[in-house]
């Protein structure tokens, strides 16, 4: 743990910066539509030894998906149906807090241990394709041991710290409470911030990486992909110009780039 993380023993709950924390590490529900049941209905779920939501589709070397914040598995419909038109098997699971597996909170480092142990239970990898909080998951994971052919890494963050200030001053904490609030995130995580920033795991790896990102992105901004790019040695990079966020997901050529590049 580092150094000032004795200093957040000073608040207390019901301290508005703790209440922030909880806030910030809880993730919304997303309730099943008729359409991710009848996703679900077309695949099969595993029964996976680390607790985690998960369900197959296709046959073929396996590919597997971790989605982004307040979403579920079967969010990755096209890339899933992509996939499997590959002649690959798709698996998707539902973070810790998300979707059907079970908790209340979490946090990019316990979704990064998770994707660690599901690739464990699953054996090598083809691929992994994460998005957003789910990209930064697979990048940790990665560096921490999850065994995978190929990454690709969609609208993804380049820094922790930035992620955690930005969500701190768009829900209205002042600016002097900002590295207050980060210790206290840092502390709820277990790992230092710092050590799980993206770029500087990026510059230690060698798995071949696909960086995807668009330039209207308005939640993680273009430069992140580009910075997390600039510093994996050989990435390559697919920037986009009309997708945003969330659209990117189900854009064909994100779907065809990705999916050739795993392949």
């Amino acid at each position: 743990m580092p150094e000032q993380d004795n200093a957040t023993d000073v608040f207390e709950v019901g301290d508005p910066l703790i209440e922030a924390v909880n806030r910030f590490l809880t993730p919304r529900p997303s309730p099943l539509t008729p359409r991710d049941e009848a996703l679900l209905r077309q695949g099969m779920a595993l029964d996976l030894a680390c607790g985690l939501a998960a369900s197959s589709w296709g046959e073929g070397p396996t590919v597997l998906l971790a989605h982004g914040w307040n979403s579920r598995r079967t969010h990755w419909g096209a890339f899933i149906n992509a996939l499997v038109d590959a002649g690959l098997r798709a698996v998707a699971v539902d973070a810790p807090a998300h979707g059907d597996s079970p908790g209340h909170q979490t946090n990019v480092f316990a979704y990064s241990q998770a994707l660690v142990r599901v690739g464990g239970e699953l054996g090598p990898l083809a691929g992994v394709i994460g998005h957003s909080f789910g990209a930064g998951a697979v990048a940790i994971a990665l560096h921490r041991g999850l065994k995978a052919d190929r990454a690709a890494l969609i609208s993804g963050p380049a820094s922790l710290v930035s992620v955690i200030e930005a969500w701190g001053r768009h829900h209205y904490l002042a600016e002097s409470e900002i590295p207050a609030f980060v210790r206290l995130v840092e502390r709820q995580v277990g790992e230092s911030i710092e050590a799980l920033d993206i770029t500087r795991l990026a510059a230690e790896m060698n798995h071949p990486v696909l960086v995807v990102h668009d330039q209207g992105d308005e939640d993680i901004p273009v430069e992140d992909g580009l910075a997390i790019a600039a510093a994996w040695p050989g990435a390559r990079a697919l920037i986009t110009q009309r997708y945003g966020h969330r659209r990117i997901l189900i854009a064909k050529e994100v779907l065809s780039e990705v999916v050739a590049f795993l392949k």
